[in-house]
């Protein structure tokens, strides 16, 4: 099934097929229109149609999309498209988007996507905290710090999780998320004022994958000492350029990143599709 894709898609579903990500069947194609399914993690339900080609006809890429769900019987999923600052999906890539809204699809976040790059300083850790890896400590004890950060989040993700699953299951899934990342051991940490969690911060092998600081110590800027601390890491290991990408209505976290160094690079359009 891999090879009814054109490259470079061909080559990354067969690397996403070799991590656990994807899987042949689910890869559907329909004339000109061809798409894929992705797991967040392998062992995960697939919940991101991650290669998407609509061909040039809307309303049979919408057929071929209804008629995947279907087969896959899944509950939600989740698209992506990504373009350059001031494009417009609407316009832009008009039949993908005409395709997803056909199929059910609704466009309900739009995202800031960032980059920082070697050329720009290296945010300085203002030495404030300590940082602890996450796989060195209890499980439970670095869920519970990702229920409390959920508390308050200003990440749409997150509010629907939590307001549909309920903050811990969407903690275990964020924490089985972050450790499947390509990441050093020691990357993904928890960081502390003492003996205080304040919050975390997760690079992985070419981003900032999850930020965030507990409820009752917000206010005081600890996400500039989360966020240097991660960029840092990921500098010291070679990285040319790291990217992150952060809600447009969260303005507390995307301001903290343009503080950083990182400047935006694009906008990426999140499209829902929930089984009724």
């Amino acid at each position: 099934m891999f090879d009814q894709f054109p490259e470079p898609a061909r080559s990354q579903l067969r690397a996403a097929f070799d991590e656990g990500r994807t899987r042949p069947e689910w890869c559907f194609t329909q004339g000109q229109a061809r798409l894929a399914y992705w797991a967040p993690f392998p062992g995960s339900e697939p919940e991101i149609v991650w290669q998407f080609d609509p061909g040039s006809d809307p309303v049979a890429a919408a057929g071929l999309l209804r008629g995947s769900l279907e087969a896959m019987g899944l509950t939600k999923v989740i698209h992506d498209i990504s373009l350059q600052p001031g494009l417009d999906p609407v316009v832009d890539r008009a039949v993908e988007h005409e395709a997803l809204i056909e199929a059910g699809f609704t466009m309900e976040v739009e995202r800031l996507l960032l980059e920082w790059v070697a050329v720009s300083d290296v945010p300085e850790n203002p030495g404030r905290l300590t940082f602890h890896p996450a796989r060195r400590m209890d499980p439970a004890e670095v869920i519970d710090i990702l229920i409390r950060v959920s508390e308050g989040s200003l990440d749409h993700d997150t509010q629907v999780e939590v307001a549909t699953s309920g903050a811990e299951k969407e903690a275990r899934w964020m924490y089985d998320d972050l450790m499947s990342r390509k990441a050093k051991p020691d990357w993904f940490s928890i960081a502390y004022l003492g003996d205080s969690p304040v919050g975390l911060v997760a690079p992985d092998d070419h981003s900032i994958a999850y930020i965030g600081v507990v409820p009752e110590h917000r206010g005081h800027g600890y996400v500039d000492d989360l966020l240097a601390w991660g960029t840092r890491t990921l500098a010291e290991a070679g990285l040319q350029r790291v990217v992150a990408a952060t809600d447009v209505a969260n303005v507390p976290t995307a301001d903290a990143f343009l503080r950083a160094g990182y400047s935006e690079v694009g906008r990426l359009y999140r499209y829902y599709w929930r089984a009724s």
